[in-house]
This record gives structure tokens, sequence and C-alpha cells, in this order.
């Protein structure tokens, strides 16, 4: 009877410790979440961090995402596993005549597996990193530390085994979702909530997509800037103001390298002097610049704050490679912003032919990426035709062609200037 008593108590001792190991990686996830939710303040968030491992888990989510989920995975396979021979164990104590039949067996162990793990492992832990995520993470991110650490080699292994995988099924491993990913969090949020209606969700998501972008990825290219040019006259430059039909224009001797600062439409209509006294140098505004790899975030926080509209943005050796408008950063958070004004042409439509499209050359190359789930690299751009014709290396004639990044893309409509339009077929789409 004692070897029975002590076998049971051993297997209960497993499952337990399997249970609270569990409850310890919720409670850290949780955790995790609320602070990328923003549930506490900077300060708090410093403090934090001053932990080492702490501030590895924040920094590192990506990483932090999988180690969870493996982690809490082999607790549960765990906890199923080790209560088979608890309940054989129960039932022994009892020294029945007749043995459970093992079905019997199995059906009790499963239904206490889900019992016990849904309450106390699951429920229970994240209601308390619910109510104080500090609490909760200083209290279990150790054990994640050492589930991080005991895990690395076989996760490396299933890693690679799952981009084989990915591989051969055409999916991309990096887009496989995180569960620690506030996108991911927010989108689950919304689904579940009844106060995020379509169109705030879908800024929500969009606005949390602009952490990965930097002014490079909104950038108007300087062939395409239509600036007020001191070397003319007010009359030539009207004309040429008429005709492009913006406010905002770039005031430069002779190009945007020389560029003094903005001037706006309005101002010019307020004059009550007559136009040939017109003195644009008496009627600029400041002009700020950012650097191509700013983070967008930070550009619009500064455009804000200076009330500006237009800015240059420059690269690593000081040239004027274009501008970015304030209208431009804020179409990343709530999608293309058009007037009576604008043309309603969509830049990516889809043609009768499966994974053909016609594009325009002015769409940016990340719209393009998340659209045809292709993968451009080059940095150097920020629109369709401006990697054409840097792939090419010259603007390119009508029906040229060129075959990049997985895309077949033949040129339809160019100017002296740049690409208009293009037709583009996916390479593993082509019979």
């Amino acid at each position: 009877m004692s070897d029975e008593w002590f076998s049971f108590f051993i297997s209960f001792g497993a499952v337990a410790m399997m249970l609270v190991l569990h409850a310890y990686l919720v409670m850290c996830e949780i955790s995790l979440v609320k602070f990328r939710y923003g549930d506490i303040d900077d300060e708090q968030l410093e403090h934090l961090k001053r932990r080492a491992g702490i501030a590895q888990l924040i920094e590192q989510g990506d990483q932090t995402g999988r180690v969870v989920r493996f982690s809490k995975t082999l607790c549960t396979v765990a906890v199923g596993l080790l209560l088979m021979p608890l309940v054989s164990d129960f039932f022994g104590l009892f020294s029945l005549e007749t043995k459970p039949d093992r079905w019997v067996v199995v059906l009790v162990s499963f239904v206490s597996a889900v019992t016990v793990h849904f309450f106390f492992a699951e429920i229970f832990p994240r209601g308390l990193a619910m109510r104080d995520p500090i609490k909760a993470i200083l209290h279990s991110y150790r054990v994640l530390m050492v589930f991080k650490l005991v895990t690395l080699p076989v996760m490396l292994l299933f890693r690679a085994l799952k981009k084989v995988l990915f591989r051969r099924l055409g999916v991309n491993v990096d887009d496989e979702l995180n569960p620690l990913d506030v996108n991911v969090q927010i989108r689950a949020m919304g689904e579940d909530g009844t106060s995020m209606s379509p169109v705030i969700r879908r800024i929500v998501s969009r606005t949390l997509q602009v952490k990965e972008l930097v002014v490079h990825d909104v950038l108007l290219p300087r062939s395409q800037v239509v600036v007020y040019d001191l070397e003319l006259g007010a009359k030539d430059n009207l004309l040429v103001m008429k005709e492009a039909g913006h406010t905002r224009y770039p005031l430069c001797r002779g190009d945007l390298d020389h560029c003094l600062g903005i001037i706006h439409i309005k101002d010019i209509f307020r004059l009550r002097d007559s136009m040939s006294d017109l003195d644009p140098l008496d009627l600029k505004r400041n002009v700020a610049t950012f650097s191509l790899e700013t983070p967008l975030e930070e550009a619009l926080e500064r455009m804000l704050r200076a009330q500006f509209h237009m800015a240059l943005a420059v690269d690593e050796f000081g040239g004027v490679v274009g501008v970015i408008t304030l209208e431009s950063i804020l179409e990343e958070l709530v999608g293309e912003i058009q007037d009576e004004f604008d043309s309603e042409e969509e830049e990516i439509i889809p043609m009768l032919q499966a994974g053909s499209f016609r594009i325009s050359g002015l769409t940016p190359i990340h719209d393009i990426e998340e659209r045809l789930n292709v993968d451009i690299d080059n940095n150097e751009v920020s629109t369709f035709g401006g990697f054409i014709t840097g792939e090419l290396g010259h603007i390119p004639e009508p029906g040229e062609k060129l075959s990049a990044c997985g895309l077949e893309i033949i040129v339809d409509e160019v100017n002296d200037r740049r690409v208009i339009s293009t037709t583009v077929s996916k390479s593993n789409a082509l019979p």
C-alpha cells in the first residue's frame, strides 16, 4: 500500500509542477501583452527593464512569443501524459476487484486534464496577470528565461524544419503571426468586442504598422516634385503651379538641392500688390529636413509640433532625394486621401489573367509587397517606377520588359521623367 501511495504522490507532484510552470508562462505572456498595450507608464517600464531578463523578453518580442508558445505546448502535453498514470494509481488505491477499463482511465484523464488545466493553468494566472502585470512578470519571468535556455537547441531544430515545410507550402516563415505581436492582439480585441467598428479596427491596425515604416517609405521622388524656381519669372511659376494644382511648393534656385523654404499658394493670393512686384523670398516659410531612415512616427510628431505640412528628405550625403508631406504620412494611417481634384485611378488593378496586375509607377513599393506577397529588396527607391528605372539604369521605353523579385514587368506608358503605368505578372503565376 505504501508503494502505491508513494507512486500516487509522485505522479500528483509531477502534474502539479507542470500546471504551475504553465501558469507562470501564462502570467508572463499576459503581462508582456499588457506592457505592449501601454497599460503601464514609461517610468514603470524603464524600471522593469533594469532587470536584464525582463528587458530581453520585451525587446525580443518575436523570439519570446515562440518560446512561450512552445513551452506552453510542452507543459500541456506533459500534463496529459502524466495524468494517465495518476488516474490509474488513484483507482489502484482502492484495491478494486475489477480494474477499470483502459478507456475509462483515458476518459477520466482527459476530463481531468481539461478541467484542471483550464481553470488552474489558464484562467487563474491570466486573471492575476491582468490585475497586476508588474507583480506577475516579476514572479514569472525567470521561469520563461529557463525555458528559453533549455528549449533553445530544440527550437532551432524545429525552426529549420519549419522553414523547409513552409517553403514547400509556398509560405514565408517570417509571415507567421507572433502571439505577443501587438497587431495580432489588437485585431483579436477588435474581433471580440463590439466597440471597434471595421473602419476603426483598420485604422488602428495601420497605425501600429507605421512603427515599421521610415521616411523613405512615403517619399515623393525629386523627379516628381514641382518647385517654385527663383530662376524663372513669377508668371512662369504661376503657370506651373496652376497646372500642378498643389498648395505648397519648395522654393528653390534651380532645383531641390538649393531649396530655401516652402511657399504657399494662399500667401500669393493674399498679396495686395501686383504680381510683377511679387518677391517670393518675402513669403517663404521654413522647411524641415529628415534623413531617409528617420522613423515615420518621429517625422509625424516633429511635423505636427512645428506645423509643417511638407519636408525635405535627404540621403547620407545631404543630397535632397525628394519630399514628404503630412498628407502622405496620414494616408499610412487612414488609407488614401483624395479630394475632388485628385485622380481616382487605382494604383494596383487586377487583370483578367490570374496573377496579373496593372500597376501605376507611383505605387509605393511596400504596397506592392503587401498586395502581391513579394519581397522587393531595394532601399534606394520608394515607388515602383523608381524601382524599375533603377533596375534598368535608365528611363525605360514603352514595351520594355524586366524580370525582378519574382515579377515579370512590362512597361506600358512613360514620359520624359518617369514610368506611368506597367503590366505585372508574378513569375509563379505564368503558364
